[in-house]
């Protein structure tokens, strides 16, 4: 073992009388760390409660208020609203006030107003309520038994009332009622009605009530509950105080306040909440939380931070404990330096000027098979007989000179093993004096084993049919096996020192060759890339290039190892397959068809450019993915099939339509199965190709043969096609439908007088009134020189059909401005009523043609015509 200087007294670590009091300093610390710990811990667990609750009642207050305002500004809304109508039809309202059409318009602009969170509405005696226009004068709905609508029939009741919220109809809304009694009762209407949507109104309310036990709840002054969100089944119209203990209801008098509710009239759970009146309205917004919810997180917040508290008491009273028992570990750092000398797998040792062993580890003794009491000159019992005198000279002699010692040698040792030691010392000198060697003793056995291993390796590279070259540390050639000998045309017993390896190299592959030595000598140890080489026949070889850094004792390079592998005929072959693979590919990118290719897991493999174009794809982004997550899952089912046929070995061909109808593009798509060399099926090529010029010239063909050229309307045979079809969806759906025959009144002189063009002219624009009077839906036609027809198809009466054919009437006998004439024609209108399931086409056309001669018969710009008996 090797031994250390003797301490000197201030380096004993005896503690001083100083020392002792500063050793204090780290425990005072800590206590006071755990004081100001503790007493934040105090405030946390019984002040900081008290301050959310406080915090809880403020934002309920605020929020209360809040809703309060925009609950208030919805009835304000409703209210002014209600007096609007009722202005109206005092001041102007006395006959047909719903079918008025500035009424319509007012009570358009109030919805409008609400932004469709209110309707206005009018109700009569019967208590029928009417929807503002009422064109029909049928009634919206009935709110006959409604508690609203009886409250309102007393003749006590005045002003604003606000009722239960009830449907209208099934299947509508829940609305909340507003009435009103009109200052001027008129035609039987006595009540001016307003309904706000509660789903809507809950929406606005939502706002307030962001946490999961949160609920507004809007309540009558009667204790009737009007709306609640979240809502609750049979909740809306309950009074909630029915059940409540005595004075609960009293406690919602005033204008605002608090109160807590054990959630037996809703939810059954315990809450907080605040109030606030809606003045002049009889109604109360209540805001409420589940009473825990505030402290809910801080029940977890606080026993984590009692957690963590306990945690850092625990650390700190662990790290005092430790603090004590420092001293003791240093004498037990001392004990292990003492064993890892030991256990070290070099023989350590130290000896005295005349050479002999005074100290030394476990280790040197074990590699010599010596005993303790042998360490003085027992490694020369090891050492070969003959050579001990000698060796013993030698190192006495360079001990004695204060020279560093490196030897190697072969040692028999007593259990009969031979081993390779390397010895190294170092002279050990303080303050000039030399006191000895200190050194170590490393079995190399193993290390010289691998060396010939190596030598090894170096014959069996003389036998590649590889390049192999060596260069040493400054880049000179150092080896060159057989193979690449012979192939740049140097002999096999000439010295490769005087070789410029370089003049194998083109010119602008040099400097990167260089680099790349360098870059695999200082970084990673090896570099794999490919590499152009000339050889002594001026021939270009593409080699594969591997460089592997080989490092010496000291860690720095030592050698480099360069192997070549020609792979130009390789390359040849690849380049072929890759001109063949880039002939294709510059095919199916200058097809105008659409051209994608998926792998057998429906993988994305190749889209040619006018796919890309077509559905603007990146190929990059899609290559290698699924095909189901580029196409939409619509996308994907309609193709799935195809797909899967073509897999099977079938070619399928399909058309596709996309885009919207105005827009639309049809596709033809060919799936085919792909063939590899070998007739295996790797994949599915689909080859989708534009026809949709083709499918327009085709419709338009189509479209012509049964539209009129002059008119664009639909001629004789096109509309008793189109006809047909809508009889057939009337008879489905049980609807009316109505046929009108329209004959041009006083036409023939306009013809005769200023000629056809004027004629054509004219045409034109009846065509162009008849379709403005009509609905979209609507069939119309020219099915002869000035003769029209027109079917009116799903209407809801018959009386539907004369208003339409006295409007056809009142736009035709309108003066027509063709160029600079004004002219003056008329129609006759015959038309004919039938419902859906007694519809025939001809009867239809025999109605309405007798009673457009009754029409004629009549004087003549006017309309007659038949409707079905009740």
């Amino acid at each position: 073992m090797i031994e250390t200087e003797p301490s000197t007294p201030s380096d004993t670590g005896m503690f001083t009388r100083q020392g002792r009091l500063e050793s204090f300093g780290p425990f005072a610390a800590i206590g006071l760390v755990l004081l100001l710990l503790w007493s934040l811990v105090a405030w946390f667990v019984w002040v900081y409660p008290e301050e959310l609750l406080s915090r809880q009642r403020q934002e309920l207050a605020s929020d209360t208020e809040t809703a309060a305002v925009q609950t208030a500004t919805v009835l304000h809304h409703a209210e002014d609203s209600l007096r609007t109508i009722d202005l109206w039809l005092l001041t102007r309202g006395r006959k047909a006030a719903l079918q008025d059409v500035s009424l319509a318009q007012l009570a358009e602009t109030l919805r409008e107003g609400s932004r469709g969170l209110m309707d206005v509405m009018l109700v009569d005696q019967q208590a029928q309520v009417y929807r503002i226009p009422s064109i029909n004068g049928q009634a919206y709905a009935s709110v006959a038994g409604q508690e609203l609508f009886e409250l309102m029939r007393l003749p006590s009741t005045e002003g604003l009332h606000i009722g239960v919220p009830f449907r209208l109809r099934e299947g509508t809304p829940l609305m909340l009622p507003l009435a009103m009694r009109l200052s001027a009762p008129t035609e039987g209407l006595e009540l001016a009605l307003a309904l706000i949507d509660l789903r809507r109104l809950g929406q606005i309310h939502q706002l307030f009530a962001q946490d999961h036990a949160g609920a507004v709840t809007l309540l009558r002054g009667d204790g009737v509950a009007l709306s609640r969100v979240p809502e609750l089944p049979n909740f809306v119209g309950r009074d909630v105080f029915a059940k409540s203990a005595p004075g609960r209801r009293e406690a919602f008098n005033g204008p605002s306040g608090w109160f807590v509710t054990d959630g037996s009239a809703t939810d059954g759970i315990r809450r907080i909440g605040a109030f606030r009146a809606l003045e002049g309205y009889g109604v109360k917004l209540l805001i409420s939380e589940a009473e825990g919810a505030v402290l809910a997180d801080y029940v977890e917040q606080r026993r984590a931070v009692l957690l963590f508290s306990a945690l850092v008491s625990a650390a700190a009273l662990a790290l005092t404990w430790m603090l004590a028992r420092l001293w003791k570990r240093a004498r037990v750092e001392e004990a292990l330096q003492a064993a890892a000398a030991n256990a070290s797998p070099l023989g350590l040792f130290r000896c005295n000027p005349r050479g002999e062993v005074i100290d030394c580890n476990q280790t040197y003794l074990d590699l010599q098979t010596l005993r303790p009491e042998e360490k003085a000159w027992g490694w020369l019992q090891v050492t070969a007989e003959q050579h001990r005198e000698s060796a013993k000279a030698r190192w006495q002699e360079s001990v004695a000179k204060g020279e560093s010692f490196r030897k190697a040698g072969r040692i028999t040792r007593r259990d009969g093993e031979t081993r390779l030691l390397f010895v190294r010392s170092a002279p050990l000198r303080v303050d000039g004096r030399l006191l000895g060697q200190v050194g170590t003793v490393e079995d190399i056995t193993e290390l010289a084993a691998q060396q010939s291993a190596v030598r090894t390796l170096n014959a069996i590279l003389d036998l590649t049919p590889e390049f192999v070259a060596q260069f040493d540390h400054r880049g000179n050639l150092t080896y060159l096996n057989p193979s690449a000998r012979a192939r740049f045309g140097v002999a096999a017993d000439a010295a490769v020192s005087s070789i410029d390896f370089k003049r194998f190299l083109h010119e602008e592959t040099l400097q990167d060759f260089q680099e790349q030595l360098a870059l695999s000598a200082s970084q990673q140890g090896q570099w794999k890339g490919r590499r152009t080489l000339i050889d002594d026949q001026g021939q270009t070889l593409e080699c594969d290039c591997t460089v592997l850094r080989h490092r010496g004792a000291s860690d720095q390079t030592s050698t480099l190892s360069v192997i070549l592998r020609d792979i130009s005929q390789e390359l040849q072959a690849q380049r072929e397959r890759q001109r063949s693979e880039t002939i294709l590919a510059a095919i199916a990118h200058t097809s105008d068809a659409m051209i994608s290719v998926i792998d057998l897991k429906e993988r994305l493999l190749f889209i040619n450019q006018a796919y890309q174009r077509k559905f603007k794809i990146d190929p990059q982004a899609w290559i290698g993915k699924p095909l189901r997550h580029m196409l939409n899952e619509a996308g994907y089912e309609s193709n799935r099939e195809s797909i899967q046929r073509a897999m099977t070995g079938e070619t399928v061909v399909v058309e596709r339509e996309y885009g919207e109808r105005e827009e639309q593009q049809v596709f033809e798509v060919q799936f085919a199965p792909l063939h590899t060399e070998g007739s295996q099926i790797e994949g599915v090529i689909c080859i989708a190709r534009d026809i949709t010029a083709v499918k327009r010239e085709e419709q338009r063909l189509r479209d012509a043969s049964m539209t009129c050229p002059l008119t664009h309307l639909l001629n004789r045979a096109g509309f008793e096609l189109h006809v047909r079809e809508q009889i057939e969806l009337a008879r489905e759906s049980q609807h009316l439908v109505a046929l009108l025959y329209l004959d041009l009144d006083r036409f023939k002189p306009v013809n005769d007088q200023h000629g056809h063009p004027v004629g054509d002219a004219l045409l034109r624009a009846v065509a162009g009134r008849i379709r403005n009077a009509l609905r979209p839906q609507d069939l119309i036609a020219r099915i002869g020189g000035d003769e029209f027809a027109v079917l009116l198809s799903t209407i809801h009466q018959a009386e539907d059909a004369a208003v339409v054919a006295h409007k056809i009437v009142h736009a035709i006998g309108l003066p027509f401005m063709i160029d600079t004439l004004e002219l003056h024609i008329g129609v006759s209108v015959g038309f004919c009523v039938r419902h859906g399931a007694e519809a025939e086409l001809e009867s239809l056309i025999e109605v309405a043609d007798a009673q457009l001669y009754e029409a004629k018969r009549a004087g003549r710009s006017c309309a007659r015509g038949s409707v079905p008996e009740l």
